[in-house]
């Protein structure tokens, strides 16, 4: 008899992630530069990084998907083979909105 798993697997994923092409500033220790997002969720997103960004505790500025003012997200980044991976911290009501004002008209 096989013992039942403490934590089962998920089959689908809990924040689905929808298709995104907006630029935004990231800023890391060694200075900021802009990149160009891939895709996004409400708890990461995946971004074009030409630039070789270090990995490690960010910030980004994300701009909603009409005028006003950037949201600041702190953010853990790091390297996958498609591009730079960033897992949002600590989102405060302010970003959550942003964030589903760019996901909601994909689902």
């Amino acid at each position: 008899m096989k013992p039942l798993p403490i934590y089962p697997k998920r089959t689908a994923r809990r924040h689905p992630r929808v298709p995104a092409d907006f630029s935004f500033e990231l800023w890391h220790p060694g200075g900021g530069c802009r990149l160009r997002a891939k895709n996004l969720s409400m708890t990461g997103m995946l971004a074009r990084d030409e630039r070789r960004v270090p990995e490690g505790l960010v910030r980004i500025e994300l701009p909603p998907p009409d005028e006003g003012e950037p949201v600041r997200i702190e953010a853990r980044a790091f390297r996958r083979p498609d591009g730079l991976a960033l897992h949002f911290l600590d989102l405060d009501l302010p970003a959550i909105l942003t964030l589903a004002r760019h996901i909601s008209p994909h689902l």
